[in-house]
């Protein structure tokens, strides 16, 4: 477990972070009180707080980033979204953590702060981070370690000690075995299952481009009657079809209607976001599966989107921003405009391609959200990260309690494994 900056009496503090972006960083800097021993994780994802820092006149001494191309993604798949926010002191603590780079240095100054909370954002630093939103989730972790408290709390009380989470690692996998079809499929959620999980999601849309159209839509259906077949029915069943219907109204009902009955959860992106498309899609929900939830929205940024336009007509029943481009503090603002708006729309947020601080990120932010849903959970480890507070039973995640993130790394194991391939930014 990650040793933490003690808390601070103040209900205000100052906190100056810079930061190095976009590669991720493994901080490292100093602190004469008390010691922290996490780490930046590998590439494309979100920062843990490093290794030591200082709460009076700290300077960082390295930054180090690590690649796993096998289990990462490209830097290209970080797509830019929103930000975070800033500290006013009243003792002035000071964490300045610096990284240099003839890419982009980030500091980050004056996170506004009351009780304990992140109340707003500074406007000199939002455009820069709206770019690389998820540098909102290494400053939560940053800020709850400096005042001992989980991120979770800087947004608000917890609502909730567990999080429930589906497994969305099922995609076709009856293409890759084609002897065995829809059972595949099938047979991959049942291991789901077993393992834990209590909801999955299913990749759907091969009329959109792996089978002839109307064969497509016949195995999307038996994918989804299969699969209810074997988990039976308390396991919850989502599907996404990543707009595999699109131009195919007449496939698209032929779909929905043959589910009916089936008890799925959610419907997400059947079709590419419009409005008289999604009035067609509500239409069929409607009449066919009315339980179902229509969800979308993995590339939303709030306001003025058509996302919005569809909450505003009752389309959307969840919208999915994904986690580490939105950041904690731009996905709590959005859900505090549903909120205010009147809307019915819940909160269900994407992680897949920075999977295990992704899901950890989730975890905290549903924590702290009531009209949150469900975690997605690309079920990734990796061995250097150690995050013992989130223990997975019964298809739920414990909410930690220490500070932060609740996430650190294995030092011994980085700097003998991982070390020797690190890029090394000074």
């Amino acid at each position: 477990m990650a040793r933490c900056f003690p808390s601070t009496s103040s209900p205000t503090a100052a906190i100056d972070i810079g930061m190095m972006a976009p590669p991720p960083i493994a901080w490292n800097t100093r602190m004469p009180t008390s010691q922290l021993n996490s780490g930046r994780p590998p590439y494309n994802q979100p920062g843990i707080c490093g290794d030591s820092a200082t709460i009076m006149e700290p300077r960082v001494n390295t930054a180090s980033a690590t690649r796993n191309a096998s289990r990462y993604p490209a830097r290209s798949d970080i797509r830019p979204i929103r930000g975070i926010a800033a500290v006013k002191p009243i003792r002035n603590p000071v964490i300045d953590h610096e990284a240099r780079s003839n890419s982009l240095t980030l500091t980050l100054r004056s996170a506004i702060m009351s009780g304990g909370r992140v109340t707003n954002v500074n406007p000199r630093w939002s455009d820069l981070i709206e770019r690389y939103g998820f540098l909102d989730v290494a400053l939560f972790d940053l800020m709850g370690q400096a005042l001992g408290q989980p991120s979770h709390s800087l947004l608000g009380e917890r609502v909730r000690d567990s999080v429930e989470s589906y497994d969305s690692t099922l995609y076709f996998q009856d293409l890759v075995n084609p002897l065995e079809g829809a059972n595949a499929v099938a047979r991959e959620a049942a291991e789901a299952v077993e393992k834990g999980w209590r909801a999955v999601k299913l990749k759907l849309g091969r009329p959109g481009k792996w089978f002839e159209p109307n064969a497509g839509t016949r195995r999307d259906i038996e994918v989804v009657e299969l699969v209810r077949e074997t988990v039976g029915p308390e396991i919850k069943i989502l599907v996404d079809a990543n707009n595999g219907y699109d131009g195919r109204p007449d496939l698209l009902e032929d779909f929905i209607r043959g589910i009916s009955g089936l008890n799925v959860l959610w419907m997400e992106e059947m079709i590419t976001e419009e409005i008289d498309g999604y009035r067609k899609l509500r239409e069929w929900r409607d009449r066919y599966t009315p339980q179902t939830m229509i969800v979308d929205g993995e590339g939303d940024r709030g306001r003025n989107t058509i996302y919005w336009k569809l909450m505003e007509q009752g389309l959307l029943d969840a919208i999915q921003p994904d986690m580490l481009h939105m950041g904690f503090w731009f996905y709590h603002v959005l859900a505090r405009d549903i909120e205010d708006s009147g809307y019915d729309t819940l909160i269900a947020p994407h992680n897949y391609n920075a999977a295990y601080l992704g899901l950890r990120a989730n975890i905290q932010f549903g924590a702290a959200t009531e009209r949150f849903v469900i975690a997605e959970d690309s079920t990734l480890d990796f061995e250097l990260y150690r995050s013992p507070e989130y223990v997975f039973e019964d298809g739920k995640y414990r909410v930690p309690t220490s500070p932060g993130l609740a996430v650190s790394i294995d030092r011994e194991l980085y700097d003998r494994v991982y070390k020797q391939h690190e890029t090394r930014i000074v």
